[in-house]
């Protein structure tokens, strides 16, 4: 590991003087800088191979200090740290280059998985530019943007690794379509790729259907059977929606993940199981970690690569490109295509997309069927495009004479619950369009 030299940036001097501690006692080079300028004159000096830097730094913007460590040496990964949750910041790390953040406070064992996941793929050579390869490599996926292509980049280059990956998104930005082309650019790729969402088993039965039942485990198991785990042996166990899954079942995931192996319902026999995990959600699971809703010890064994696709309102340069596809599939030769004139092409380009891609698609075959060859006007798109950012009247019909406190916290609630659900679901966006922190938020859902 000597050869292996960290910069690690980071303003406050006993958390620093921990992480070189720590950092130093599993055998990496490493420097300690305390501020930006201490930062800058250390790229100055040597060349590393991996930045871990705190985004909040006394004497510069972490961002402008992370672009200038990126300017000066290309070839340097950056491993993001945040304390104020500002996912946002993170992000925006993210597509400058970096190749993953953490949310202070963290478990050293996160760190060193980080860590080793970025050195296991740099040791591939591959570079972190986006090429027509790495398209090539995603046949089914559209997309010019930076952050896509970053995104795509990012899972064709820890798809030739062993490493656990959690594809974060929204739905519809296309995560089953990634979790394939991971499998099938993988050495496992002569293998089996299992999908299992996680949302759309019952509770009742989502143990069995994931580990399998032996003969007799209960009422009606009148012969044993395999579950998706032994199912995906030599391949890939692609778990959809992982977020929904109970909690007591959680700690049973972590532990088939541990001994790689898995004990089947009502049984006492170990079966070892070679199989690779790639999880899904379109939650926070550190939010959720945070309110214990999902166990932190499972979220760092599947997280140690994360994968984030970008919901369509954040690449709105692929829609127009998309809309040509859809229509391509929609209307081959000789249907007749419908003609979008230049009001409903700025409509569609401005509406939000709750349902990311999905909701295109489905747009563009209605519009096929009902319009064949005809100029589509503004008016002719589905309603929910006619006012975008409307999500219902204002003014809700409330029985008068209650108190007006009452009356004001009822509609607070349905204001909030429509934001929430127009946002598709996700609460960093309708904190956002609310105005509110994450933390506030989740506070009055709970309420």
């Amino acid at each position: 590991m000597c050869s292996v030299k960290l910069l690690i940036v980071e303003d406050d001097p006993l958390f620093g003087s921990a992480l070189k501690e720590v950092i130093t006692g599993a055998g990496y080079d490493l420097r300690l800088a305390a501020s930006g300028a201490e930062a800058l004159a250390a790229v100055a000096e040597e060349s590393f191979d991996l930045v871990v830097q705190d985004i909040k730094l006394p004497d510069a913007n972490g961002l402008d200090i992370l672009r200038e460590i990126l300017f000066r040496q290309p070839h340097c990964g950056s491993l993001v740290m945040t304390g104020y949750g500002t996912i946002e910041d993170a992000v925006t790390a993210m597509k400058l280059g970096a190749f993953d953040f953490l949310t202070k406070p963290f478990p050293m064992e996160l760190l060193f998985l980080k860590i080793e996941s970025f050195l296991e793929l740099k040791k591939l050579g591959q570079e972190s530019s986006a090429h027509p390869e790495t398209l090539s490599a995603f046949p089914e996926i559209t997309t010019r943007s930076p952050a896509m292509l970053a995104a795509l980049e990012m899972a064709a280059k820890v798809a030739q690794t062993s490493t656990s990956v959690l594809l974060h998104g929204e739905s519809g930005t296309g995560k089953e379509l990634v979790a394939e082309a991971i499998h099938r650019l993988s050495p496992r790729r002569e293998g089996p790729f299992v999908p299992v969402n996680c949302a759309a088993i019952p509770a009742t039965l989502i143990e069995s259907e994931l580990f399998g039942v032996e003969k007799g485990a209960y009422t009606g198991a009148d012969k044993g059977r395999s579950g998706y785990v032994e199912a995906a042996a030599g391949g890939t166990l692609f778990l959809d929606e992982i977020g929904e899954l109970p909690l007591e079942l959680q700690g049973k995931l972590l532990r088939v993940l541990q001994e790689k192996g898995v004990a089947r319902v009502g049984g006492t026999s170990f079966r070892s199981i070679d199989f690779r995990l790639v999880s899904a959600t379109n939650r926070d699971l550190s939010e959720m970690a945070k309110q214990r809703e999902f166990r932190e010890d499972l979220l760092y064994r599947i997280n140690v690569v994360l994968v984030r696709l970008p919901p369509l309102r954040e690449r709105r340069e692929d829609i127009p490109v998309l809309l040509g596809k859809f229509l391509d599939l929609f209307c081959p030769p000789p249907a007749l295509k419908p003609e979008f004139t230049p009001d409903a092409l700025e409509m569609l380009s401005h509406y939000s997309y709750p349902g990311n891609v999905r909701e295109l698609k489905n747009i563009v075959e209605r519009i096929s069927l009902l319009h064949p060859g005809d100029k589509v006007n503004a008016h002719h798109l589905p309603p929910e495009l006619q006012s975008p950012g409307v999500i219902g009247s204002t003014f809700e019909t409330f029985a008068v004479g209650r108190p007006l406190r009452e009356a004001v916290n009822e509609f607070e609630k349905r204001y909030i619950e429509k934001v929430v659900d127009y946002a598709g679901g996700h609460k960093t966006l309708a904190a956002k369009m609310l105005g509110l922190s994450r933390k506030v938020l989740w506070e009055k859902l709970k309420k």
